[in-house]
């Protein structure tokens, strides 16, 4: 369950960056700490923002649902 309201909460995250979530960095931030995995998806997508304005982005809608 946990796995599709992250999923949902991606998806929404991206829109607002005119970005996709496709789940192709999903196994490449297991084990990583937030930031670290934060910082993977930033890069790998080229989100214009930093990875910890996405953690706080990112728990904040995860947080309302």
């Amino acid at each position: 369950m946990t796995d599709g309201v992250v999923t949902e909460v991606l998806r929404t995250f991206f829109v607002k960056y005119g970005k996709q979530w496709d789940g192709r960095e999903a196994l490449r931030v297991v084990g990583k700490t937030p930031l670290e995995a934060a910082a993977a998806v930033v890069k790998d997508y080229g989100l214009p923002c930093e990875a910890e304005e996405f953690v706080k982005e990112f728990n904040a809608l995860f947080s309302n649902q």
